[in-house]
């Protein structure tokens, strides 16, 4: 037994008036798997959260129905002392600087740059020149004290290329790793499903329903398409503030499914009714439908932020466009829909990077990472 494995939530979860815990099905997943491959028991630990029914349009678990055990707690340190686990997994978050003071092992996850949050900020059409020049102050301040939390933690794990190439430097046992709900078998059954001869270009978005993912672009790209002739349909996967906006669209080439079951519904969807994944992101977040759809055999045309560029670099698997450059991602996709060729060459690439990059396979590398640092 290597003892227990402490998992403290990235963000602050509530508890409804029944006992079921606000944890999402992506997280639960992850926490699902770290508990069927951790040799000790696993303590997923979060901060306490204000109780809003409308944050997730799902079942919220019951802890007994959990395999790993739950505690919301309004102080985190205290009830990570309390159970004394022989490593913590915790966010690369200012608020996790007092775990790295405690016994045991500390290894620290982060998702993306800090630049990314700046991204966000210089995006947000709300916030005025003196807003930006504050936030850029402290986030330079914030982007010191986390490169020492790094250097004191036992270990660092970054979610995609551009994370790693920011910050392994400073960590004494840095892991890369992409972030996917794709099994391995999912990746085999897309290997085996034949490519479509349907002459419309079947493209999807998948996501959050807001600008900084690029949604607005997708559609204004699609209704550009269609007008220009070239044979189209978008359909829009996921929800989210924009989502009255975009369901009250009445275009032929636009169609909204909203949220889909991830294993059920979405992975099904994406490998059989999509030839290409439009995902413009104009800020670099690591996130991971790039690598999902891949998975399932549907190729990404994205812009060329900073992570899905390093991502596309090693996979192959589609293509990028200047940032926020609608007339440039209109053009590529328009070329994408008389080249069916480039299109399976792309999806050939993306499936044979996805099954080296699996939701199990990942997961068994960051195992063996957490391994390393208690032994």
């Amino acid at each position: 037994m290597s003892g227990t494995l402490c998992v403290v939530s990235p963000g602050r979860l509530a508890i409804a008036g029944d006992g079921r815990v606000q944890v999402d099905p992506k997280t639960a997943a992850g926490m699902e798997q770290y508990a069927a491959s951790w040799p000790g028991d696993v303590h997923f630990v979060a901060r306490r959260g204000p109780l809003d029914a409308r944050s997730q349009p799902f079942e919220w678990p019951r802890p007994e129905d959990l395999s790993f055990a739950v505690s919301v707690v309004d102080d985190v340190e205290q009830e990570v002392r309390a159970l004394a686990p022989a490593v913590v997994l915790a966010p690369l978050e200012l608020d996790n600087a007092p775990l790295l003071t405690l016994p045991g092992r500390c290894v620290l996850v982060c998702d993306y740059p800090l630049r990314v949050r700046w991204d966000n900020v210089r995006l947000d059409p709300r916030l005025g020149a003196v807003d930006r020049l504050r936030t850029a102050v402290g986030l330079t301040r914030r982007s010191a004290v986390l490169r020492r939390m790094i250097r004191r933690a036992d270990g660092l794990q970054c979610n995609g290329p551009d994370t790693y190439d920011t910050y392994a430097r400073h960590s004494p046992s840095p892991l890369l790793y992409l972030d996917t709900r794709v099994t391995s078998d999912d990746v085999a059954t897309a290997v085996r499903t034949p490519a479509t001869d349907d002459p419309v270009l079947r493209l999807a978005f998948s996501g959050r329903w807001i600008e900084q993912k690029g949604v607005l672009d997708a559609v204004a790209v699609t209704e550009r398409l269609h007008a220009d002739g070239v044979r189209v349909h978008l359909t829009l996967l996921g929800g989210g503030p924009l989502e009255d906006r975009l369901r009250a669209l009445d275009h032929p080439a636009v169609s909204v499914a909203g949220r889909l079951d991830f294993a059920e519904e979405w992975v099904p969807f994406v490998r059989e009714r999509v030839d290409v994944m439009v995902l413009p992101h104009p800020q670099g977040d690591s996130a991971s439908t790039f690598l999902e759809s891949m998975s399932c055999g549907t190729p990404v045309a994205g812009y060329d932020n900073r992570y899905w560029r390093s991502l596309h670099a090693t996979s192959g698997g589609g293509w990028t466009t200047p940032v926020s450059d609608t007339d440039a991602l209109v053009a590529h996709l328009a070329a994408l829909a008389g080249d069916r060729d480039e299109v399976a060459r792309a999806r050939r690439a993306g499936l044979d990077f996805a099954a080296e990059h699996s939701f199990d396979l990942e997961f068994g590398r960051r195992i063996d990472h957490l391994l390393s640092v208690t032994a």
